[in-house]
């Protein structure tokens, strides 16, 4: 379950991929999480120890690919999108629309209950 809000993210996943898939995370982000947890104020901590938890208790492959210098986690995330044009999971509105003007596909949360895709999942 996703946090404060209810909502089983692999089964919605089922439902939204209609195929076999694979969670993958990029170690960028990773990383990026784990320095937010000591610099994060208690509600955003609690919610990056969610997402860290949620990579752990779910097996979820990570994708060793470095920054680069410079690079924003938007910028690094949208490169490795455009390249591997994998299916994208932000809430990021900004990532979503730079995602989307990128022709990729982009699964969000829809009013704090469920998952929905702006794109195709082939």
């Amino acid at each position: 379950m996703l946090s404060e809000i209810q909502i089983d993210i692999i089964s919605d996943l089922d439902r939204l991929v209609k195929r076999e898939y694979e969670l993958i995370a990029l170690s960028g982000v990773i990383t990026e999480l784990q320095g937010l947890l000591s610099t994060s104020k208690p509600k955003k901590r609690k919610k990056v120890e969610f997402a860290l938890r949620f990579l752990q208790e779910q097996n979820i492959k990570v994708l060793n690919e470095k920054l680069l210098p410079n690079e924003t986690a938007d910028e690094y995330i949208l490169r490795i999108a455009k390249k591997t044009k994998f299916v994208v999971a932000t809430n990021d509105a900004n990532l979503k629309k730079k995602l989307r003007d990128a022709n990729n596909s982009v699964i969000y949360l829809r009013q704090k209950s469920y998952l929905a895709v702006d794109g195709f999942i082939g």
